[in-house]
Order: C-alpha cells, then structure tokens, then sequence
C-alpha cells in the first residue's frame, strides 16, 4: 500500500510541475501579446497626433489672418466693398479613432497612468475643439449675409470673436500635442 502510495505520488510529481510550467509559459505569452498590443495602441496614437498636427499647422495661419482681417473690418464705420479675405472657416474635424480603439479595446489600460491621463487630456480638449467647430459652422450658416454694412459689420464681428478662440484652442492643441508626444516616447 506504502509503495502504491508512493508511486502515486512520483506520478503526480511531474504532472504537477508540467500543469505549472504551462501556466507559467502561457501567463508570460499573455504578458508578451499585451505589451505588444500596448506598444502597437502608442504608436498609432503617436501618428495620429501627428496627423491632427499637421492639420491644424496647415490651417492656423489662415485662421490668424481671418481674425486679424476680420477685427479690422468689425472696427470699420463705412465699407466701401464687400470683403474678399474669407474662403471658408476652415475648421477641421480632428481624428481620435486610434485613442477611441484602445478605450473599446481596453488596451489603454495596459498603460501607466500618468500616460493615460495625458491622453485623456489630450482627447477631451480634441472633442471639445471639434465641437466648437459644429458650433461655429452653425453660428455662420444662421447669419445674414446681406451686402448692407451692418451684414458685413455683423460677420466681421462674429469672425473676429470666433476665429479668437479658434486660433487660441489651435495653440493649446499644439502644446498638448508636444507634450503628449514626449509623454508617449
């Protein structure tokens, strides 16, 4: 019965350090497949920041130089003409679906949290910067576009504050996106 027992036991033995061995193997391959997904989720993130920059350094001066247009002819008493400086707003639609994909995914948990909290940083302001550019579409389409000074005078004025704020969310974005950049890196 002893020897039975005992054989049992050296049986048991290797079966035992097989099952952890797998466990252990597998456990390290998750940890390998969620690192990589991590590291593939950052630089994805990494180009579309890129991209939304490039965009937004593609249409900022002329955003600055419909404000500065813009004030200067909110400022005027009389207009002789209609102004030719405006050819559209301009506004972007900045991408966020490489940021989205990881919230769905939940791969942006596998990231420390000081980057995680820079991202959403990063992605709130977005949102809200793609939203002021619905508002400020919606401002436009509703106003008179009347020849009449006061039309001219009314738009002017409307551009000079929104293209204001525009210009100002613009610069904020390009500090977030430096600073999100070396956060990632």
């Amino acid at each position: 019965m002893k020897r039975k027992l005992g054989d049992i036991i050296l049986q048991i033995i290797p079966v035992m350090i097989g099952v952890y061995l797998g466990f252990v193997i597998s456990n390290w391959q998750d940890n390998q497949k969620r690192s990589t997904q991590s590291q593939i989720l950052v630089d994805n993130i990494s180009l579309e920041i890129e991209t939304n920059k490039r965009i937004i350094e593609g249409v900022i001066e002329y955003h600055k130089m419909l404000r500065d247009s813009s004030r200067y002819y909110a400022n005027l008493d009389i207009y002789n003409k209609k102004p030719t400086f405006f050819q559209g707003t301009r506004t972007q639609q900045l991408s966020s679906s490489a940021y989205s994909t990881g919230i769905q995914t939940g791969i942006i948990n596998e990231l420390p949290l000081k980057k995680i909290q820079t991202l959403n940083n990063l992605y709130n302001f977005q949102d809200y910067s793609n939203e002021f550019g619905k508002m400020l579409m919606n401002g436009l389409i509703n106003m008179d576009f009347s020849d009449t000074s006061e039309g001219i005078k009314k738009i002017a004025s409307f551009l000079s504050i929104t293209m204001t704020d525009i210009v100002i969310q613009e610069q904020h974005l390009l500090e977030l996106y430096e600073e999100t950049n070396k956060i990632l890196k």
